[in-house]
C-alpha cells in the first residue's frame, strides 16, 4: 500500500503443465504467446488444450467493469491457446484480507490471491501455516531464470520463508519512503509550499485552515495513518509488536510502546479533539475509499516516483505528493505485493503459468491493469516500442495499478506520467538504503500463541490511540503494556531477538 500501503505492497513463471518452449525466456513481445514461447500463430494452429479455470482474488476495490475486461482476457487467454480462462474478483484490502484469511485457513478452493505483510495476517503467518504451496521447484526451474534476473534473485531470496518460495513480489519499486498525498488545489489555495514540508508538524500548520474550507484534514483507516512518519520498520506485519528503530538496527523493539510512539498517541489526542480526523475513522473501511469520495485534504501515504499520478488515476482527484521520511529498502518491499498460489489450488501448474504470463506477457498484463482499448483507454502515441495512453473519464473499470502483480516495467505509460518514470523509478532503487534486517524472516512457530495474543492487543489498542479517542493516553498505555507481559511480549521479543543475532552472524552482519 501502500502505501505502505500504498501502501500498501500486493503482492510475481511458467507452468510445467506441458512441455514448453524455452523462447520465454527472452523478452516477450505483444504477439508472444508467454506462456509457452510460442508465436501467436503457432500458438492459434496448436490442437487446443483442455481449460482450467483459475480462481483469482485481488485487492484495492470492487471493480464495476470487471466482468467485461474479465472477458477479453479470457478471450485474449483462449486467442493464445493457453488453456487457461480467469475467475477474477476484487475486493477493497479489508475486505480481501477478511475474505482470503477465511478461504485460506478453511481450505475453500481458490487459485491465485493477493497477499503482503500487511493484507490481514500477512504473508509470512499464511506459509508458515502450510496455507500457501510451496512453489520453489517453478522458481529454480531452468526455463524460469528469466523471471529470477528479472526480479533479482537477492530480492526473490528476501520472501524465503524456512528456505522455501511462497510468493511471487511484483516487479516494481524496491524501496520506500512516507510521506503526505495532498489535494492539489485546496494545497495551492492555502499557499503551501510542498518544498517546504518536512515533518508532520510542519503540515499540521494548515489543517484548521483545510478544515475551515470544509476538509476533513487526515484521511486515515486502520494502520494507515500518520503513525507511518514515524518509520518503524516492521519487519513481520503491521500489527505484530516487533520491529526495528532504522537508527538503531540491531535491537528488536515493541514500537507500540516505545517513548516516541507513546509521544505520537498524546499528539493524536489533540487532533482527534481538534475534530482532524473523520468522526468516522475508526470504522473506516479503507483509505483508498475514503480519499476517493474528495472530503479529505491529505493522507500518509507510502510514496514512490509518481504516486501522485497513480493514486489521482485511480481516486479520480488531482494530488500532489510530499516525501517525508528517507528512502529505505527493507522487507516492507520484498514482502509489499505479492501473488500466491494456496495450497487449497487444485491447478498449482496451471496456476503459476498464469502468473508468470504477467511478468511476460505485456498485452494480457496491461488489459489486467489498464483494460480495454478504445473503451477504458486511447492509445495517444507508441514511442520506441512503449505505449504511453490516456484513460478515459467514463470507464468503469479503475484497477489498483501495475503495482500488485507481474512486472510493472511493462505497464504502458499514461499521459500525464512523466516520460522518465521507469528511469526514475529504477534510480529510486538505486538510491535506497538498504536496512541491516533486509532478508530477515522471523519464525514464530516456538511462540505462535504468544505471538497472536500480542497482535491481539494491539488489534485491540490501536485504534483508540492512533485516532486519540482514548481518554486517557498514559493509562491506556499502562493497561496496553500490562496486557502484553501477560500475553508473553519478553519471550516473543527475546526469541526474536535470538534468532535475528543468528542470523546477523550467519551473514556477516555482526
Amino acid at each position: 500500500m501502500h502505501s505502505g500501503k500504498k501502501i500498501l505492497s500486493l503482492a510475481l513463471a511458467l507452468a510445467t503443465v506441458l512441455p514448453l518452449s524455452l523462447a520465454g525466456c527472452q523478452k516477450q513481445t505483444e504477439t508472444t504467446s508467454s506462456a509457452g514461447g510460442e508465436s501467436s500463430a503457432a500458438a492459434s494452429s496448436a490442437a487446443p488444450k483442455e481449460t482450467v479455470t483459475l480462481k483469482i482474488m485481488t485487492g484495492d476495490k470492487a471493480i464495476q467493469g470487471l466482468d467485461r475486461v474479465q472477458k477479453a482476457v479470457n478471450d485474449y487467454l483462449k486467442e493464445q491457446n493457453t488453456g487457461l480462462q480467469i475467475s477474477w474478483e476484487t475486493y477493497t484490502w479489508n475486505d480481501l484480507a477478511t475474505k482470503s484469511s477465511n478461504m485460506l485457513s478453511t481450505g475453500q478452493e481458490l487459485d491465485i490471491v493477493n497477499t503482503a505483510s500487511w493484507i490481514g495476517e500477512g504473508y509470512l503467518a499464511h506459509a508458515l501455516k502450510g496455507e500457501f504451496t510451496d512453489i520453489t521447484k517453478y522458481v529454480e526451474d531452468e526455463k524460469n531464470k528469466d523471471l529470477v534476473d528479472l526480479i533479482g534473485k537477492e530480492f526473490l531470496d528476501a520472501t524465503k520463508v524456512k528456505g522455501k518460495y511462497y510468493g511471487m513480489p511484483t516487479h516494481k519499486e524496491k524501496a520506500h519512503n512516507f510521506g503526505f498525498l495532498v489535494q492539489t488545489d485546496e494545497m495551492q489555495k492555502l499557499g503551501i509550499d510542498p518544498n517546504s514540508i518536512k515533518s508532520l508538524e510542519d503540515m499540521e500548520k494548515y489543517f484548521d485552515k483545510a478544515k475551515t474550507d470544509g476538509f476533513i484534514p487526515l484521511c486515515c483507516s486502520n494502520m494507515d495513518s500518520p503513525f507511518k512518519l514515524l518509520d518503524w520498520d516492521a519487519f513481520v506485519s503491521d500489527n505484530t509488536p516487533l520491529a526495528f528503530d532504522p537508527n538503531d538496527e540491531k535491537t528488536v523493539v515493541n514500537q507500540f510502546t516505545a517513548d516516541k510512539t507513546i509521544e505520537f498517541y498524546k499528539k493524536m489526542k489533540t487532533y482527534h479533539d481538534k475534530g482532524y480526523f473523520s468522526p468516522d475513522v475508526v470504522t473506516s473501511k479503507g483509505q483508498e475509499a475514503d480519499m476517493k469520495t474528495g472530503k479529505y485534504f491529505c493522507g500518509t501515504w507510502s510514496l514512490i516516483p509518481g504516486k501522485a499520478v497513480q493514486e489521482s488515476n485511480s481516486l479520480g482527484l488531482k494530488l500532489t505528493q510530499i516525501d517525508i521520511t528517507p528512502i529505505e529498502k527493507s522487507n516492507r518491499e520484498t514482502l509489499g505485493a505479492l501473488l500466491a498460489i494456496p495450497a487449497s489450488s487444485k491447478h498449482p501448474d496451471e496456476a503459476f503459468q498464469f502468473i508468470s504470463m504477467l511478468y511476460r506477457d505485456e498485452k494480457l498484463l496491461n488489459m489486467m491493469v489498464y483494460g480495454i482499448e478504445g473503451q477504458d483507454y486511447e492509445v495517444k502515441s507508441n514511442d520506441n516500442g512503449k505505449k504511453i495512453i490516456s484513460l478515459k473519464s467514463d470507464s468503469d473499470f479503475q484497477s489498483a495499478g501495475g503495482w500488485i502483480m507481474g512486472d510493472e516495467f511493462k505497464n504502458y505509460l499514461t499521459a500525464d506520467q512523466s516520460p522518465t518514470y521507469f528511469e526514475d523509478l529504477e534510480k529510486y532503487n538505486q538510491n535506497a538504503k538498504v536496512l541491516d534486517d533486509f532478508g530477515f524472516m522471523y519464525d514464530n512457530t516456538k511462540l505462535k500463541t504468544q505471538c497472536a495474543n500480542c497482535q491481539a492487543v494491539v488489534d485491540k489498542y490501536y485504534h483508540e490511540l492512533f485516532y486519540g479517542t482514548s481518554k486517557d493516553v498514559d493509562a491506556t498505555v499502562a493497561k496496553m503494556k500490562q496486557e502484553f507481559k501477560q500475553c508473553g511480549i519478553d519471550e516473543l521479543i527475546a526469541d526474536c531477538q535470538s534468532q535475528y543475532d543468528e542470523w546477523r552472524k550467519a551473514n556477516g552482519k555482526s
